[in-house]
């Protein structure tokens, strides 16, 4: 994180306003995608069943794959966006009683997204058009693992353990980069100087 600190005013500005724009372009054009997708592909007309058009961007693919990737190309476009703010507003600058507030605003809305958001639309996306549920069986463990019993794992099992591996391993991660950033600004520790030895191993004083 050091090196972050080491760009020149003018790197770190045109670094974070570059980062900040492609975020913004980037969630723009998921949340676009994203609510489009979520539109049916027909409707019922006289009980006929006629393509949906939906204004000048009905050419948008219909369907939950759709939804998805504009999540994600959302999602990746929200973090662009709080990086490019880091180095706009963080790195290499004085913390104030101003921009310790903005941070902390910065930090809420990471923790919304990564503990909120995300797991939020991963339940949706499972318990809706994947059905993951308890009655779907993903696939059984063989009988000589478990005593001769018969043992089925369901999709639901399979959702809540992805559930649970992500939401551990963001804590853990939120928690190592929360001590880590505790270091940015700081100088590094001056290497203590190499003692010259003599050609016996013997250290050198000065004046020899």
């Amino acid at each position: 994180m050091n090196r972050l600190t080491e760009l020149n005013e003018k790197q770190r500005t045109r670094l974070g306003a570059a980062a900040l724009l492609v975020g913004s372009l980037m969630l723009a054009v998921g949340v676009i995608v994203a609510h489009y997708a979520l539109f049916p592909a027909t409707e019922l007309i006289d009980g006929v069943d006629v393509p949906l058009q939906v204004d000048y961007l009905g050419w948008i693919p219909r369907g939950w794959q759709w939804v998805t990737l504009g999540q994600i190309i959302a999602f990746g476009g929200s973090q662009l966006m709080v990086v490019g703010s880091l180095f706009l507003w963080f790195v290499g600058r004085k913390l104030t009683w101003a921009r310790a507030t903005f941070g902390a605003f910065i930090a809420w809305i990471e923790l919304v997204l990564l503990f909120g958001v995300v797991p939020s639309e991963w339940l949706n996306l499972t318990q809706g058009p994947l059905e993951f549920t308890s009655q779907r069986i993903a696939f059984t463990i063989p009988e000589w693992l478990v005593l001769g019993n018969q043992v089925d794992i369901s999709f639901s099992v399979i959702k809540d353990a992805v559930s649970g591996a992500y939401n551990t391993i963001m804590l853990g991660v939120a928690i190592v980069f929360a001590y880590k950033i505790q270091d940015w600004g700081k100088k590094k520790p001056e290497a203590a100087a190499q003692q010259k030895q003599s050609v016996y191993g013997r250290p050198l004083v000065k004046g020899d």
